[in-house]
């Protein structure tokens, strides 16, 4: 079984420590913020996770998809997850447009900090969102409006509906999720055995109308996109099952060079360790042309977002939020 090799980094045990001490989540997440910057921005610190992920045998082996934004692991545990998320920008660098829907993260927090690039500009809306069952007629309110220019660190609350829009030129962000309040189940996250009987289990949760007390999303979860002068509500498991269908030999290069793209831009090469890790036999095929591209000093190619998201008007702009939140 894999061990993760950065469980006993002092930036690790600091995160850890604080967690111990600090039991209220939301002050935990005011508390980290500058730890996570110091992450980000420390080269030796990220070439420790690039390690930690290419001499991990399930980050080699995972399915990519268009679900997935490409990431870096950094930890986890049952109280917390750090992770490092890429964005890309539209080919033509325009700002304003749309990565996705408009949604939360169910009972999770979420701390961001900006590391690279010209970061993302967002909206946060109110938690109190009506929805017609019968037409899926929304109205939501906006509560802030930023960029990460602004505030390189910020939080979104659990339950807190939001919305990322492209960056301008490619950029990252290191992360920490929480649930939102300690649970008693919260150790039953890393439980093999429950992994394995997880869908089932949500199920009987669900019919039992226990979510809250579990910290799970309800059976009907939404997310949302303006229409006109309203906005309108798009069942989750069905705006994302064209994403997570697209998998294959392409989503698997385009995730990797976003990830050697990264590299890249924060001069993370490390090219004995990079050959060692091409003349491995368990190193998946689609690695081999972006690594040696680095080893070699050739310039990675930026990825770039996907054209359309799973709505009706296939994409939409930062106006359009506001017309529709103008009620």
């Amino acid at each position: 079984m894999f061990e993760n090799p950065l469980k006993n980094h002092p930036y690790i045990q600091q995160i850890i420590e604080l967690n111990k001490q600090i039991d209220d989540r939301s002050a935990l997440h005011k508390a980290v913020g500058e730890i996570l910057m110091k992450m980000g921005n420390d080269s030796e610190f990220l070439k420790l996770v690039i390690r930690r992920n290419f001499d991990d045998p399930g980050y080699l082996a995972q399915k990519w998809s268009q679900y997935n934004i490409p990431f870096l692991y950094i930890y986890e545990n049952e109280d917390l997850v750090l992770k490092i998320h890429f964005f890309a920008a539209h080919k033509t660098h325009q700002k304003g447009l749309a990565a996705h829907c408009i949604h939360h993260h169910n009972n999770y927090i979420l701390t961001t900090a900006a590391i690279l690039g010209s970061g993302y500009e967002t909206m946060l809306f109110d938690k109190n969102v009506t929805v017609d069952p019968a037409t899926l007629k929304t109205e939501m309110r906006i509560n802030k409006h930023f960029t990460q220019q602004e505030h390189p660190v910020h939080t979104i609350d659990s339950w807190e509906p939001h919305i990322v829009y492209l960056p301008e030129a490619f950029s990252s962000t290191l992360q920490m999720w929480t649930p939102d309040k300690r649970r008693v189940t919260d150790n039953l996250r890393q439980n093999p055995l429950l992994k394995a009987i997880k869908l089932p289990l949500r199920k009987l949760i669900q019919v039992l109308g226990m979510e809250k007390h579990f910290g799970i999303a309800q059976a009907n979860t939404y997310q949302w996109y303006p229409m006109g002068d309203h906005f309108m509500a798009i069942e989750e498991n069905e705006y994302f099952a064209p994403t997570r269908k697209a998998t294959g030999p392409e989503v698997d290069s385009y995730s990797f060079q976003t990830v050697c793209k990264f590299i890249q831009e924060k001069t993370l090469i490390d090219n004995e360790y990079f050959n060692e890790v091409m003349n491995r036999a368990e190193t998946p095929e689609y690695y081999m042309p972006w690594l040696l591209k680095l080893i070699n000093g050739e310039e990675i190619p930026e990825t770039f977002a996907k054209e359309e998201i799973n709505i009706p008007v296939r994409k939409y702009k930062r106006e359009d939020v506001l017309k529709a939140a103008s009620i």
